[in-house]
């Protein structure tokens, strides 16, 4: 009579811990998945996920990773431009003193004299690809989504309620 009991609670048991074990997986694969989703929505960049945790028998998941965004030759450029302006802003600017400057991966030299500036690049400036760390958390309530939002990157994250956006 003992053996039995045993074995139906150890069951009992190990059918309740597989089922709070699978709630957990499927709630933080429903929510790398819906980040996935909402970052197609919004570019074309790439997500990769380095870490998923789950809290509270997966009633709170947070997925960490990197966004990989390739910079189209553009805003290399931009870039560039925005590193030789300050360059040339440099203290001693006005006095023909050489300031040199890397920006997003081009190198580029800012000569600047007292009456003009005179730019010269090394390399044409040609796509880049960058890292962002990005997270997404999400509060479920069982298995159905309540709150999805992003923790970052910054261009992402929404403003809380009854804030205006800056």
């Amino acid at each position: 009579m003992k053996i039995r009991t045993l074995s139906i609670a150890c069951v009992t048991t190990a059918v309740a811990l597989l089922a709070a074990c699978t709630v957990v997986t499927r709630n933080s694969g429903a929510c790398e998945q819906l980040m996935r989703n909402k970052l197609a929505d919004t570019s074309q960049d790439t997500l990769t996920v380095a870490h998923r945790a789950a809290a509270i028998r997966g009633s709170r998941v947070v997925v960490e990773g990197t966004i990989e965004h390739v910079m189209t030759a553009s805003e290399v450029a931009a870039a560039t431009r925005a590193a030789y302006a300050l360059a040339a802003s440099a203290p001693g600017g006005a006095s023909g003193a050489r300031a040199t400057s890397v920006a997003s991966g081009v190198g580029a030299a800012a000569s600047v004299g007292a009456s003009n500036v005179e730019v010269s690049t090394q390399k044409p400036a040609k796509p880049k690809t960058v890292k962002l760390p990005a997270a997404a958390e999400c509060t479920f309530h069982g298995e159905e989504l309540n709150v999805f939002r992003w923790l970052a990157p910054a261009k992402l994250v929404a403003p809380p309620e009854g804030e205006a956006a800056g």
